[in-house]
């Protein structure tokens, strides 16, 4: 089955790996995405450069930043970076993290240095996303509205359906809000694959995102790197409709 033409069924972690990289070539190749979402600091970043201009079946291409995990392009502040030069997720994936004026430009900085290096290799970039949803806190949020609105990107939005906690849910809520006010969504609504198949025979007009990490296992099949149930419940759900 085609995948709905509502439906942005993005593959976060482009670049991550060989395997990684491997994985969405085929997820794209098969029909089973039609997004993508670019890391520019990894060690595979040439090779997913190359990669993406040799296959143009890669497209809808955002970045997705990362604060989270690997070596920031920019000289940075050792605050929120481990012993080894790479950042620091306990310190820089927190619900409140106060920024000096002069953190915020740091960060800033390091969010531009990021769009820039895809934009720089001649890849084509329409939306905007980060690492571990970090986008999406306090300290960080008006950060990306702002690189959004310089680049012209579009960008996602937080998850949009209550996982049981109020607070977190009127609080994305709210941000979503002023991410539609300000014409930055490409989605009116953005899922896990498990919660979109719960509610797969709502009828719906609007466009949903959902999220998927494509990867390879030890024997070369597809799967889902943060968890192997949703690849399998996704091709599942496209194999029977």
């Amino acid at each position: 089955m085609p995948i709905s033409a509502n439906i942005i069924a993005n593959a976060d972690d482009l670049g991550f790996s060989d395997s990684v990289n491997k994985a969405i070539l085929k997820c794209y190749q098969e029909g089973y995405i039609n997004s993508t979402s670019l890391m520019t600091d990894t060690p595979e970043f040439e090779a997913t450069v190359n990669l993406v201009h040799q296959n143009p079946v890669i497209q809808n291409i955002g970045v997705h930043v990362d604060l989270a995990q690997f070596r920031p392009l920019t000289d940075f502040k050792e605050d929120f970076l481990d012993a080894h030069g790479n950042w620091d997720v306990y310190k820089t994936n927190k619900l409140l993290i106060k920024l000096s004026d002069a953190g915020k430009a740091a960060f800033a900085k390091e969010i531009s240095a990021q769009i820039e290096r895809a934009l720089d290799s001649k890849i084509k970039i329409v939306h905007l996303d980060s690492h571990l949803h970090l986008h999406t806190l306090p300290a960080f949020r008006k950060l990306f509205m702002v690189a959004a609105g310089r680049y012209k990107l579009k960008l996602r939005l937080a998850q949009t359906y209550n996982e049981g906690s109020y607070l977190k849910f009127y609080y994305r809520r709210y941000i979503n809000g002023l991410v539609k006010r300000a014409g930055l969504n490409y989605a009116e609504g953005f899922e896990t694959v498990s919660r979109f198949l719960e509610y797969k025979n709502h009828s719906r007009k609007s466009v949903i995102e959902i999220m998927l990490h494509p990867d390879l296992d030890a024997n070369g099949a597809l799967t889902d790197h943060f968890d192997d149930a949703t690849m399998k419940s996704w091709l599942g759900y496209l194999n029977e409709n």
